[in-house]
């Protein structure tokens, strides 16, 4: 478990009138703004590789949202060959997304509730050997519309595009993706890799998350910082 969560897992998941959280409302109020979010809606969260602050950013996304929208909010951990959020939230990694992508559990089995209001998450489950083979078909758009007859809006935390293709199969079941890029770091070229790779799948890109700024433009806060842009 990264530093970073460990932190918000000590302190209170989330200050929610902290720098980042406002920033994170920012970007709530613009995809908004482009996704309908009084219809049922899912919303991918990937980077183009390891590092870049995905799954924190979809944890603080999804208690923003909890917060802020009169909605049931799903956090899915979709990252099922490095997952993350089961040890945030102190559970059990499985039953999950693995096991009812092959049939092994019903939607009530895998869900855990949260002690926020509004969310509950799905752990990722155990992946087993060859996981790529749980995506056949349309696996992963009928767990999503499972999902929706009891949340809302469904926040999936997926790997990263450029080391696997684990995301592809995850956006016939989404209706955008907000990618993540740590500012500082994600080198340009693997950068535009990664937008290259779910462009040609059809992604409906919904923006760029720039994460870290404060380090890279310390004038901003004295905290971590998220900025949004469109993607263009």
């Amino acid at each position: 478990m990264s530093k970073e969560i460990q932190s918000s897992q000590r302190g209170g998941l989330f200050d929610i009138e902290s720098p980042m959280a406002i920033e994170l409302r920012r970007i709530m109020i613009r995809i908004g703004r482009h996704l309908d979010l009084d219809r049922k809606r899912a919303i991918m969260v990937t980077s183009a590789e390891r590092g870049e602050g995905k799954s924190l950013f979809s944890l603080h996304f999804a208690l923003v949202l909890a917060y802020h929208l009169p909605y049931k909010i799903l956090l899915l951990d979709a990252d099922i060959r490095r997952p993350v959020q089961h040890t945030v939230f102190q559970s059990r990694i499985a039953p999950g997304f693995s096991e009812m992508l092959r049939g092994k559990a019903n939607l009530k089995e895998a869900i855990r509730e949260t002690q926020v209001k509004n969310l509950d998450f799905m752990p990722a489950g155990k992946a087993g050997g060859h996981p790529s083979r749980l995506f056949g078909g349309h696996n992963v758009r009928e767990l999503v519309e499972k999902a929706h007859k009891g949340y809302d809006v469904v926040v999936m935390d997926s790997p990263p595009v450029v080391p696997v293709s684990d995301p592809l199969h995850y956006l016939d079941g989404v209706d955008g993706v907000l990618y993540i890029v740590m500012a500082g770091q994600t080198h340009q070229d693997v950068a535009l890799r990664g937008v290259e790779i779910l462009k040609s799948a059809g992604a409906n890109i919904l923006g760029v998350v720039a994460n870290n700024l404060g380090e890279v433009l310390p004038y901003y806060y004295d905290q971590k910082y998220y900025g949004y842009q469109k993607e263009k």
